[in-house]
């Protein structure tokens, strides 16, 4: 049994990358046992994660935005009481986790020889509302790009919560957001 996730890894020719992602479903558990491998040592990669909660500034809520859910009815339908109340619910909708996995060779000079960036919004990871005609996915970029770089797209994810807008989108199944 071959796991999904390690053959798109391995793939070092970025044309076959483009068909591979299209005719490839990665699951949960290879990209997980992947993760895994490369943490115990079992790969020629490292493995580092960030994650971010990204609120747009405008609904960053308050402690008295907060204070409405505890307030008594007639502050919450007063219309201080009111706005708070539409921030909260505005906020949780526009709200984006956004997470970011690199997987990087061993080798200590710069620039390293091989990286791949794994990124996507978790609500990219259900069918409802999917802005990919295929569904759930993630974005993959790597060392297959010309003239990108591990660090700059590195940093400027956990820096500035960007994504790098060089991509292939690839299908990814997650049982347990199936019905999402």
């Amino acid at each position: 049994m071959t796991n999904t996730f390690a053959e798109v890894i391995l793939c070092q020719d970025k044309k076959a990358l483009t068909q591979l992602c299209k005719a490839t479903t990665v699951t949960l558990a290879d990209f997980v046992d992947f993760i895994v491998a490369c943490k115990a040592g079992l790969t020629h990669l490292n493995h580092t994660m960030h994650f971010v909660d990204y609120v747009p500034d405008h609904l960053v809520e308050t402690d008295k935005d907060l204070a409405v859910l505890d307030a008594d009815r007639d502050f919450q339908q007063s219309k201080q009481g009111q706005a708070s109340l539409r921030k909260l619910f505005k906020s949780h909708g526009e709200r984006k986790y956004k997470v970011g996995h690199m997987f990087i060779s061993k080798e200590k000079q710069h620039p390293v020889d091989e990286w791949h960036f794994v990124f996507f919004e978790t609500r990219e990871l259900t069918a409802r509302d999917n802005h990919w005609q295929g569904g759930p996915h993630v974005h993959i970029t790597n060392y297959l790009w010309p003239n990108l770089y591990c660090q700059p797209i590195w940093e400027d994810f956990v820096l500035r919560r960007n994504f790098p807008s060089a991509k292939l989108h690839l299908a990814f199944i997650d049982p347990n957001r199936a019905g999402a």
